[in-house]
């Protein structure tokens, strides 16, 4: 196996060592894609424990497993869970896997996939539709996050959200609750992302400034809103989200990230707002999955250029500068066969 772990901060170094099965439920894969974002970098960039392969999202092949299945054979294309449950837990020991103390998650305390092969356990596969490209499985972690913040925001129908932040992951959240019919108003100071917003079937879409409360105001109807979600790496403020909260309301902070979240917790206990920190789509791959089956999520606006292997020390140093330079950091998808 031929990877790439994190050496210091901002720093890699390839690594070339052997993987092999280790349990009658493991299969080898194959990694053929890896999407490296700002989350990403944020871990790299951070005082985190080293020597831990990055990269939480990736699609691969089969390629070795102790036996075949119906539904798993050489060959499979596959998507990876990131997160799994540690197993040790008292909740987990209990069945409560949904709320381990201590998820293992990939790329933060458990290698990633930053590497061309991964041996990994028979229920972190999952089998897609030939029918779902390549282009839009690989944000499979998004929309399974997405899934899990209108789970717990118990969005109703009709229903306005105001989501900071615009991007890939802010898009597509918006447009999961607009197929569960709720109304996302996407709020941003990044005029690039809220033109996609907008492109990817998003209505609602504000650029963050003075105007900001009359212009989610005239969309409300006057009110505030109830329902807000903040998308960690935004750079809106999370004060700025707080004072468009409702009192009594709920306010999800989002993301795979949060090193450098900050929130002005007296303006949330004025209000008595409802904070939610959600930082996880577990468990909800299958449906993630039968959602970009349903074309329920257009992500043609986001699909990115395929750079190689060869690049990767390069193209992950620029976006390390450009994260310590506050500069926009552009998803990186990396073909890993080549």
């Amino acid at each position: 196996m031929i990877g790439w772990q994190i050496t210091d901060t901002g720093k890699l170094e390839k690594i070339n060592r052997i993987e092999p099965l280790s349990e009658i439920d493991s299969v080898k894969v194959k990694i053929t894609k890896t999407l490296i974002t700002e989350d990403d970098i944020a871990f790299i960039m951070s005082e985190k424990p080293l020597n831990i392969i990055p990269g939480r999202m990736a699609i691969g092949q089969i390629t070795e497993l102790p036996y075949e299945t119906e539904y798993l054979k050489k060959s499979t294309k596959v998507c990876i869970s990131a997160t799994r449950e540690c197993g040790k837990c008292n909740n987990c020991i209990n069945g409560n896997t949904d709320k381990c103390y201590d998820f293992q998650v990939a790329g933060q305390n458990v290698d990633g996939f930053l590497k061309d092969f991964a041996v990994l356990k028979t229920s972190d596969v999952h089998t897609y539709p030939a029918s779902i490209p390549d282009d839009e499985i690989i944000y499979l972690e998004y929309v399974s996050l997405a899934l899990s913040v209108i789970d717990k925001l118990n969005i109703e129908k009709g229903e306005h959200v105001a989501i900071f932040g615009s991007s890939v992951f802010g898009s597509a959240l918006a447009q999961l609750i607009i197929y569960y019919q709720g109304v996302p108003i996407i709020i941003d100071n990044d005029e690039e992302g809220l033109l996609l917003a907008r492109k990817s079937g998003i209505y609602y879409t504000v650029k963050s400034g003075a105007k900001l409360e009359k212009e989610v105001s005239a969309i409300t109807g006057g009110r505030m809103v109830s329902k807000t979600v903040y998308i960690t790496g935004t750079k809106v403020s999370s004060e700025t989200a707080l004072k468009l909260s409702a009192p009594f309301g709920k306010v999800a902070f989002a993301g795979f990230c949060h090193t450098s979240v900050k929130a002005p917790l007296g303006l949330a206990l004025g209000k008595q707002l409802e904070c939610l920190f959600i930082t996880s789509g577990y468990g909800n791959e299958k449906t993630a999955i039968n959602i970009l089956a349903n074309k329920a999520i257009d992500f043609s606006n986001y699909t990115l250029p395929l750079t190689k292997m060869e690049n990767i020390d390069e193209n992950i140093a620029k976006m390390c500068q450009d994260y310590e330079d506050k500069k926009e950091v552009k998803n990186l998808l990396i073909n890993m066969m080549g």
